[in-house]
């Protein structure tokens, strides 16, 4: 199996102000895909993207870029 993907399993996000902008989103993105994210303002978009570099930590479920999981034990320190 490549490791070129983006792997979404069952992710959960909830802002501090209580808004729920993800609810178990689960999607796998391979080399050569091509793919579109798209919808409402509020939809949860960004906050998606966010989630691919660690800027947002999933709640629940889990982020994984290639064989990495996004985490806070996989993040450099800032």
């Amino acid at each position: 199996m490549s490791h070129h993907y983006i792997q979404f399993e069952n992710v959960h996000y909830r802002y501090p102000n209580g808004y729920e902008a993800l609810n178990g989103v689960s999607f796998r993105i391979t080399h050569g895909d091509k793919v579109a994210l798209i919808g409402a303002n509020g939809a949860g978009k960004s906050t998606l993207i966010l989630h691919t570099n660690g800027l947002l930590l999933a709640s629940e479920g889990e982020v994984n870029v290639g064989d990495i999981p996004i985490c806070k034990k996989t993040l450099p320190l800032i």
